[in-house]
């Protein structure tokens, strides 16, 4: 046999180095990045909890004596460092004022009295219009047409040099000066020349329905015109009742607003969807009353099931959020890639690289199998 048939015969039976250096190369490569893809997401996790750790504002969900949905702050998670000194409800209430029988004022809040400071809370207000001079800050929305009247100890009298914008449902912090100010007849005890009011928690402009729509090229939901669409990608938008954390995370979005007593209109089968979320994530801040959402709209064909579970849900949902002109939608806290497309991935790597590097049959030099 000449030399030229033997390295043939060798080259024909041998893989290709080549190609087993790309397996040995390409797999430590791929567990890097699925390593990698895992790390982020637990980092991602850590910096959420740090946040939480440092006084991110929390707000809630709460319920009320009087049985009423109303929001509240979390005094525990504001931060302790503050440029002034940070009054908080849960101390301002130590002084349990009677006007009856008055008592002296603890000698912590009265220490503060005169000093600048800052306080977190929700708007009340003593006037009307858009703009106020003058309103009680409180730590939850519970002053309302049907709720209880708080107590004295419950509340700043804050009043104001210039007219600052009403936040109906959204956490302010109130800088100012704070004062011990006893004037039952006047309806406060505690009272804040106030500085400024800004906003207490970061939130976002507000949504676009039908921009949301466009960019994501699917169908505007309209409650006024349901038609055949089971199945299909929507976005739908209403506004926002009954949250529940789940599981499964879920809300009711509505057509119209209504306040859970007496105001505005009540969801019915026809005027409302239940929007089951992806994840708790996804749920919009508590003083969020209208939001914007994608998923799969279903369609109840049993009629039976409609008083329970509504004629249409939103399954799979979203909360899509602005940013620099794109919607896009709400991340979970978990790696960006699955470990069910991880394995996908891997699974198709080796097949093909196994595959590409499986010797050859022999041939001999006229193309035909050797014998």
């Amino acid at each position: 046999m000449s030399v030229e048939a033997t390295e043939l015969r060798r080259a024909k039976t041998q893989p290709s180095s080549w190609r087993w250096r790309t397996l040995a190369i390409g797999l430590p490569v791929l567990l890097a990045g699925f390593a990698a893809n895992h790390l982020e997401g637990h980092y991602r996790q850590k910096r959420a909890k740090a946040a939480a750790d440092a006084g991110s504002l929390v707000v809630r969900a709460e319920s009320s004596l009087a049985g009423h949905s109303q929001i509240g702050i979390d005094e525990a998670s504001l931060g302790s460092a503050q440029e002034r000194p940070l009054l908080r409800f849960a101390m301002l209430g130590e002084w349990a004022f009677d006007p009856q029988k008055p008592s002296p004022c603890p000698e912590a809040i009265r220490a503060l009295s005169g000093r600048e400071a800052c306080c977190v809370g929700f708007m009340y207000p003593l006037e009307a219009g858009t703009r106020l001079r003058r309103f009680c800050l409180l730590r939850t929305t519970q002053t309302c047409c049907y709720g209880p009247r708080p107590q004295y100890n419950q509340y700043l009298f804050v009043e104001l040099k210039a007219p600052v914008k009403f936040e109906r449902f959204a956490p302010v912090m109130v800088a100012g000066k704070f004062l011990v100010d006893p004037h039952p007849e006047q309806g406060y005890i505690y009272r804040m020349e106030g500085t400024s009011v800004a906003p207490a928690a970061e939130d976002e402009p507000e949504v676009d329905a039908a921009q949301v729509a466009l960019k994501a090229k699917v169908p505007l939901f309209d409650f006024a015109a349901l038609s055949a669409m089971d199945g299909q990608p929507v976005v739908m938008e209403g506004f926002i009742l009954d949250r529940k954390q789940g599981p499964p995370p879920r809300l009711v979005l509505a057509r119209n607003w209504w306040d859970g007593q007496t105001q505005g209109k009540p969801p019915t089968i026809y005027s409302a969807a239940t929007v089951y979320l992806r994840g708790p994530g996804e749920l919009p801040p508590v003083w969020k009353q209208k939001g914007v959402f994608r998923g799969t709209l279903r369609v109840a064909r049993d009629p039976a099931s409609w008083s329970g579970e509504g004629i249409v849900s939103l399954q799979e949902a979203g909360r899509a959020q602005s940013g620099r002109g794109q919607s896009r939608l709400r991340m979970d806290s978990g790696p960006f890639l699955a470990v069910p497309y991880e394995l996908l991935i891997l699974a198709a790597f080796l097949f093909l690289a196994i595959r590409a590097a499986r010797p050859r049959p022999m041939t001999d030099q006229a193309g035909g199998p050797r014998r």
